[in-house]
């Protein structure tokens, strides 16, 4: 009775596994045509590091969570960047995807960008709103030579 119960059980997470890799990898297909396009325009638009096209991009409950100060702190850090020239690597993130069964959808991308300054690392979260990608999420780093 147990061994039939461990493959049963065994079966299951398999079949859940499996399931869950088909749906990311439509999740990824159907947003590399959208979202990724969008995270370019985004940072063409933000790389000027002014305050108020930033906040224009920004999630209602991002937007919440920043102070002014911290905002301005940010815009700082980020100016150093410089103005951004391209994408050298995007990567979609199936976790992000898989957890966003249960809550809101997010759409998460981490990677490399060149700027000004040289090659950075990457992370932006998105939600997808009314036909938009607002950030949920942004952070920048400089990549070490």
């Amino acid at each position: 009775m147990q061994v039939h119960t461990l493959r049963f059980v065994v079966a299951v997470l398999l079949t859940l596994i499996v399931m869950l890799f088909f749906y990311t990898n439509r999740e990824k297909d159907y947003y590399s045509k959208s979202a990724e396009p969008a995270i370019k325009q985004i940072l063409t638009e933000i790389s000027g590091w002014e305050k108020q096209t930033f906040l224009h991009h920004l999630a209602p409950e991002t937007k919440q969570t920043l102070t002014d100060k911290e905002l301005d702190k940010l815009m700082d850090y980020y100016r150093s960047f410089g103005r951004f020239h391209s994408i050298v690597e995007l990567s979609f993130s199936r976790t992000m995807s898989a957890f966003s069964l249960v809550g809101e959808k997010r759409i998460n991308y981490s990677g490399e960008a060149t700027f000004d300054s040289g090659l950075a690392s990457l992370n932006i979260t998105l939600i997808e709103r009314d036909g938009y990608f607002l950030v949920y999420n942004f952070a920048l780093a400089k990549v070490a030579k």
